[in-house]
């Protein structure tokens, strides 16, 4: 009879599509490594910052249902490296870490860095004329330089006031907003350089990896309709 014949055939339907209604619910695992405002940070499970603002826009766009959580920043890379999470926004490329890390094709605004001194102080040309806070790629391969290691740039910058630094480096939008909340008087000086491009990565073990020209035409969207820029000059 006619509808012996279909329950089978409507069964099998449903059955085949159960997993795929499973995936469309799963979230993509957001881990964020470390707290560096006003780029990126997490406060009561609510990612905020300019990369994260720029990430939830470009997933509304793309349909990705996004999940945060925080680690300190070499955990993050080891959840990231074990597939236990899928996303990271700000890493900086490294070759050792292109084995579990597919860095896309999005790039985010790099973490511009400028020296800050105490009013008074005398304007600083080169590099080698700084006491301050460890930085990473060519700054730290130069010699003759003194550092002192600090946990956060309140700190070295409150240091600085007090006279126990001669100068510290910093994200530029990260110390001027420091300066504003802490009130304290220091100078921006003119010697600074760009910093290094950080990405969107996601993980190789992850299943969004598969769709990863889903994020990247959504962030290129963001571009051509002004959006990004309306959100970067927020900051």
């Amino acid at each position: 009879m006619p509808g012996v014949r279909r329950r089978p055939w409507l069964a099998s339907v449903l059955l085949a599509a159960w997993p795929m209604a499973t995936l469309a619910v799963e979230r993509c695992r957001v881990v964020v490594g470390s707290a560096d405002p006003p780029f990126r940070y997490l406060r009561q499970q609510e990612a905020g910052g300019l990369y994260y603002e720029l990430l939830r826009a470009a997933a509304a766009r793309s349909g990705w249902p996004l999940e945060f959580s925080e680690a300190p920043a070499a955990r993050a890379l080891l959840l990231m490296q074990s597939g236990e999470a899928d996303l990271m926004v700000g890493p900086l490329r490294r070759l050792e870490r292109e084995a579990y890390l597919h860095y896309s094709r999005v790039t985010l605004p790099a973490e511009d860095k400028s020296v800050y001194a105490r009013p008074g102080a005398a304007p600083l040309q080169r590099l080698e004329q700084l006491r301050g806070k460890r930085y990473g790629g060519g700054f730290d391969e130069l010699t003759g330089l003194q550092r002192v290691e600090l946990n956060d740039y309140d700190s070295a910058l409150q240091m600085l006031a007090l006279g126990r630094l001669d100068a510290v480096v910093a994200p530029q939008r990260q110390a001027r907003l420091a300066l504003a909340r802490l009130g304290l008087d220091l100078r921006e000086q003119a010697l600074g350089w760009p910093g290094e491009t950080p990405y969107l990565v996601l993980a190789r073990r992850s299943p969004w990896l598969a769709r990863v020209a889903e994020i990247e035409r959504a962030f290129d969207a963001l571009r051509q309709s002004g959006e990004w820029d309306r959100i970067v000059a927020r900051y």
